[in-house]
């Protein structure tokens, strides 16, 4: 009997570069497919069920950022709107409007300057008597009802006198020129007198 030794080769382990080439082509192909579902539900389902109802439409994310942004710029506008009507002390306008209300006068001030007019111009303090005076602001007109009394016949030429003071006046732009009569009554001779001025 022979004894015969079996000297055949062992098998040969396969290297690293062998396995990762047979372990590629499944790794690609798995790669492909994930990739295709991927972008199908990014251009397919992500848009459908990722949009939510704002405002009354329908809205992407991108959609509701330019949206945020858009809101947030109107809510800053219509804040400063609303500061500047309930702050209005910041406003040109209102700083106009407050310089050209101390600019007018006012129905006293009118009324002390034609009181001491009549006094200057008189010497006496009862001689013109006011009836009413009725002030226009907007207009920048006076309305001057009164009477020139105590003064005997000279009524007349002390109403002329007193008209032609006021024109004098640095805020009186212009006058009408009233009517001249002269009333005689018990107490003495009357010349009443309704005239217009205008104020610069």
């Amino acid at each position: 009997m022979t004894n015969e030794m079996d000297i055949s080769p062992a098998p040969r382990r396969p290297n690293l570069s062998t396995l990762l080439w047979h372990m590629a082509w499944p790794f690609l192909i798995f790669s492909c497919v994930l990739f295709s579902l991927l972008a199908l539900s990014w251009i397919l389902l992500l848009p459908r069920y990722t949009r939510i109802d704002v405002g009354g439409q329908l809205r992407t994310a991108e959609g509701i950022l330019s949206y945020r942004e858009e809101l947030t710029a109107q809510i800053t506008q219509k804040e400063e709107q609303r500061r500047q009507l309930v702050l209005a002390v910041h406003d040109p306008q209102f700083e106009w409007l407050k310089d050209q209300r101390r600019a007018r006068m006012t129905l006293d001030e009118l009324n002390d300057a034609l009181v001491t007019l009549a006094k200057e111009t008189t010497g006496k303090d009862d001689v013109v008597a006011f009836t009413s005076l009725q002030y226009d602001p907007g207009k920048r007109t006076l309305a001057v009802k009164g009477d020139i009394r105590n003064v005997g016949t000279r009524s007349m030429t002390a109403l002329a006198a007193y008209v032609a003071a006021i024109r004098t006046l640095p805020f009186v732009a212009s006058t009408t020129t009233p009517t001249f009569t002269r009333d005689e009554k018990p107490d003495g001779f009357h010349s009443p007198f309704m005239l217009t001025v205008t104020l610069k």
